[in-house]
Formats: C-alpha cells, sequence, structure tokens
C-alpha cells in the first residue's frame, strides 16, 4: 500500500448544513444507510457493517456531537488506546498518514469541514486501561467533544481489568466538558487463540451496556473469515496483533460507518422526516432564545466560532481569540435526561450496600508525567531515583511506552513519599514485574497509606513472563476524601543490594 501525506486541515472553510433554504435535501450522498450512495455499505455490505457495532446504545451523547458539527462549529476528538492505536505497525506516529484516527479526521473534515477542528491521539504502546484509568488526562485535552477509545487488544477478560476499565469510561462520561464517549475494537487473531470468542470485547461491552456508551468493532468483518481460514486475514496485520496500514482501513472504514449512519439519523431528526429519536436537553427552542442550538443544546460557543454581536453571553464563552473559557451548559440543556447522565452507582453498587457510594475523582502521580514531574527534592537522600530513557533506549519507540519512565531503587530500607488526592477511595502502586529469569526472586516493596502501617502491602516485581511488564496493586481501598500519602520502602538487608524495584506511577481512584 502506497504511504499517504501528512494531513492538515488549516485550509478548510467551515459548513452550517443547517443554514439552508432546502432542509429536506440530503446533502450526505452516503445517506440513506446501505443505500446506492453508501460505498462503505456496497465494499463491506450490510450484514458486516450491522454486526460490526457490538452496542449501538441510544446514540444521544454521539447525537449532541453531529448537531455542533452540522451547525458548522468545530469539533476536537481525541483517541486512547494502546499500541493499534499509536499506531505501531502503520507508520509508527500517532498522527501517521496511515494509521485509524488520522485516516478518522480526514474523512471528518470531508463531511463537517473546520480549520479549527482538532485531533489528539493520546495512545500509548502496550498500555492497558489500569493506566488509563487513573491518567487518561495527561493524554487528552482538558476540553473535547469526542474520545474514542480502543483498549481491546490490551486489556484481559478478567474481573480487575473490568473494574480498571469501568473506571476509565466512567471518569470520561463526568468530565466537566461532557465529552461523547465510543469504544472501538480491534480483532487480533492472538487475542482469540488466547482467550476464544469470549475475551476482552466481550467486558468493555458490559461496560458499554451500563454507561450506554456505543461499541463499535472490526470483528464482525474479520472473524468468519479467520475460523474458516486463519491465514485469509494476515493481509490486514504485522503481526497476530498489530494491524498494517490496510488493517488501519478496515478499523477506519468501520468507525466511519458507524457515523454515517448516526449523521443519517441526525439530519432525519433536524429535517423532521423522523421521529426515532430521544428525548434532548433542551427546554421549548421558541424559549430557549440564543442558546438553543438547533434541536439538541449544547455546550455554547466553541473556539473558531465566531460570537454574534452584542451578545454578553457569547462573550462569556470565548476569549479574544476565540479560544472556549466557560463549561457551562446552556440554560436550555439543563434539563435531567436520565439517559444523557451517568448511572448513580457502579457495575457492581448495589442499592443495599452499607457503605453510601463515592464518586470516583481518577488521581494520576505518575512518572511519565514530563509536564509536572515529581520535584527533585522529593528523591533527594532518599535512595530512590528518577528514570527517563535517554540516547540508544529510545530507539524503536521504547520511549513511547509506559513502562519506560519510572521511580526505582535497589537500597533496601529506602523509602520513596509521594502525595495524593483521594476521590473515590482505592489507592494502587503501578509497578513493573520483571522476568524471573533476569531478576530471580526479585525485590519487594511494602505501601501503606499516611501512617496505616498495619495494613502495609507486600508488592513483589518476579515474574512468571517473556518481558517486563507494568501491573496495578490496589493497597487500600475507602479511603477518605481528601490529600493523603503513600509510603513505598524497598526491603531487604541494610548495605545488601537487591534488584531494582521500579514503580510507574501511584494512583487514586
Amino acid at each position: 500500500m502506497t504511504s499517504r501525506r501528512q494531513y492538515s486541515n488549516s485550509n478548510l472553510k467551515s459548513k452550517n448544513y443547517l443554514n439552508t433554504t432546502e432542509p429536506h435535501t440530503n446533502p450526505f450522498e452516503f445517506c440513506p444507510v446501505y443505500g446506492p450512495g453508501d460505498k462503505l455499505g456496497a465494499k463491506y455490505g450490510a450484514m458486516v457493517l450491522s454486526k460490526s457495532c457490538l452496542h449501538p446504545g441510544s446514540g444521544a451523547r454521539i447525537q449532541r456531537v453531529l448537531s455542533r458539527a452540522l451547525a458548522g462549529q468545530p469539533v476536537t476528538i481525541s483517541v486512547l488506546g494502546g499500541s493499534v492505536s499509536a499506531c505501531h505497525g502503520a507508520g509508527n506516529d500517532p498522527i501517521s498518514p496511515n494509521c485509524y484516527p488520522s485516516r478518522f479526521f480526514q474523512w471528518w473534515n470531508t463531511v463537517f469541514p473546520n480549520p479549527a477542528s482538532e485531533l489528539t491521539n493520546g495512545a500509548i504502546r502496550r498500555t492497558s486501561s489500569a493506566y488509563f484509568a487513573f491518567c487518561s488526562t495527561h493524554h487528552i485535552p482538558d476540553v473535547t467533544d469526542l474520545i474514542i477509545v480502543e483498549l481491546d487488544v490490551d486489556d484481559t477478560p478478567d474481573p480487575e481489568t473490568t473494574e480498571h476499565f469501568e473506571t476509565l469510561i466512567r471518569s470520561l462520561l463526568i468530565r466537566p466538558d461532557a465529552p461523547a464517549v465510543l469504544i472501538l475494537g480491534h480483532f487480533s487473531p492472538q487475542v482469540h487463540q488466547t482467550y476464544g470468542f469470549v475475551g476482552p470485547d466481550h467486558w468493555h461491552d458490559v461496560v458499554a451496556q451500563f454507561y450506554d456508551v456505543p461499541h463499535v468493532s472490526t470483528k464482525s468483518a474479520l472473524y468468519p473469515n479467520y475460523m474458516n481460514n486463519p491465514s485469509s486475514i494476515t493481509k490486514y496485520y504485522v503481526d497476530p496483533i498489530l494491524a498494517n496500514p490496510a488493517g488501519h482501513e478496515l478499523i477506519s472504514d468501520v468507525l466511519i460507518s458507524y457515523f454515517q449512519s448516526q449523521i443519517c439519523t441526525a439530519w432525519a431528526i433536524v429535517t423532521g422526516s423522523s421521529y426515532d429519536t430521544l428525548p434532548h436537553r433542551h427546554a421549548d427552542p421558541a424559549a430557549a432564545g440564543d442558546n438553543a442550538h438547533a434541536l439538541f443544546g449544547g455546550m455554547g460557543q466553541r473556539k473558531g466560532v465566531v460570537p454574534e454581536p452584542g451578545t454578553e453571553k457569547d462573550k462569556e464563552d470565548v476569549d479574544a481569540e476565540g479560544n472556549k473559557i466557560k463549561l457551562e451548559l446552556p440554560e436550555s440543556s439543563k434539563a435531567y435526561v436520565p439517559l444523557l447522565h451517568v448511572p448513580a452507582g457502579r457495575m457492581n453498587t448495589k442499592p443495599n450496600d452499607n457503605r453510601p457510594f463515592e464518586e470516583i475523582a481518577p488521581y494520576c502521580v505518575s512518572a511519565n508525567d514530563l509536564v509536572n514531574p515529581l520535584p527533585a527534592s522529593l528523591f533527594s537522600g532518599s535512595g530512590w531515583f528518577a528514570y527517563h530513557p535517554t540516547g540508544a533506549a529510545t530507539v524503536g519507540g521504547a520511549a513511547l511506552e509506559t513502562k519506560a519512565h519510572y521511580w526505582y531503587s535497589s537500597l533496601p530500607t529506602s523509602k520513596i513519599r509521594i502525595p495524593v488526592v483521594v476521590g473515590g477511595g482505592d489507592i494502587g502502586v503501578y509497578y513493573i514485574m520483571e522476568p524471573i529469569k533476569e531478576v530471580g526472586q526479585g525485590s519487594s516493596v511494602q505501601c501503606w497509606v499516611d501512617d496505616n502501617f498495619a495494613g502495609a502491602k507486600t508488592l513483589n516485581n518476579a515474574a512468571d513472563a517473556a518481558e517486563p511488564k507494568p501491573k496495578l496493586a490496589v493497597i487500600d481501598h475507602f479511603v477518605s476524601r481528601g490529600n493523603h500519602f503513600v509510603e513505598c520502602q524497598l526491603m531487604g538487608e541494610e548495605g545488601q543490594a537487591v534488584p531494582f524495584f521500579k514503580i510507574i506511577g501511584i494512583f487514586a481512584s
């Protein structure tokens, strides 16, 4: 496949589809879905594409994003994921033009052109929801409209990982900017070989159903052929996990097909030709005044949208350069609509629980945070040090993995103390498990919260693994909201060095 040129949307001119004298003329050639103008429908067939949406949900949050796009406003798109989304195998650049995030963004701008629309790819190689559940804010903007989460090949199908994935999805939905979230699945032969049909995507789908988040996947396009002849789908992969440029084209096609169907639905609703939709966060449009955005309400003016002259409300929403400075919803969007709100508890919350539910507020202190790293004074004289790869250690993209940055010590009795802010009450240590063949019995740390020495947890870093890999261990539960600190001490005889114990971060929910 030929290489694609780097993409730029700087010369685009925005288009307001709602400002038209012929509102009943559908401007989208791909509507209706699977009709004569739907090229993806013709390419893959209705059966494959309809099954690619593992869980459609109500689509309410997606429709709010599309209402903004239809009105000519810019849209900010963010991506969270592992090696596939980080474009490993398809350019090795998070915005490689051969990779699905860039492909999708390019398509988006053909339908909704706007020079102020943005794409942020916050994916990290070999990184699972155990990390992103607490550190997602380090990798995507503070204000974003749509977040695509792709972790089907990085997570494992077990209750602990499912809980981390739920924490991630919930943390994204409760953000002040109220983004739409979409779960994107990549089918991996190796993952299927390991877990069978009921893999991580199954448990991700459970979370999708609970939180009314759409879940689309390439599984329907690849699984039947794979089971009939495994070698028939190798043209989409560079190895049994990673997608090549052809594989990323398939991923983007499935993603685009879903959005095309949602756009067709949105246009049908706007023109009144369909009423098969949900109640929206808006009052009577006639009474809503300038705050009403078409039929859907919204978040107010965004970067790149020129305020109406003389309106003080608009002046509050953007600064002199058009940057959004206020996140408050307009009055027309503040009605309580359960389908657009996050459930009042988590999947394992029960109405008769003895403990009241505590909303999560994920907090991440990570060695990967190079913008706001821990101060050097915290390490001074502690026996712990911070490591960041340089020179040859950065070759081959190794520095792009979460495990590339860490705090370490080989001096028994050395202690590191890290401050955290607790929300929901769980506190964990994210550290690196080392192959037994390299570290033998390994090394251990004891970690505790504040002065709770009796509740200290011992973590050992030796693992039956082929290579180092991160692991999250929760060391305390039901910690009160507010400021606390976590202290970890390296175990062993003082003066006798042990293998490095490497901590990537301290997380709190």
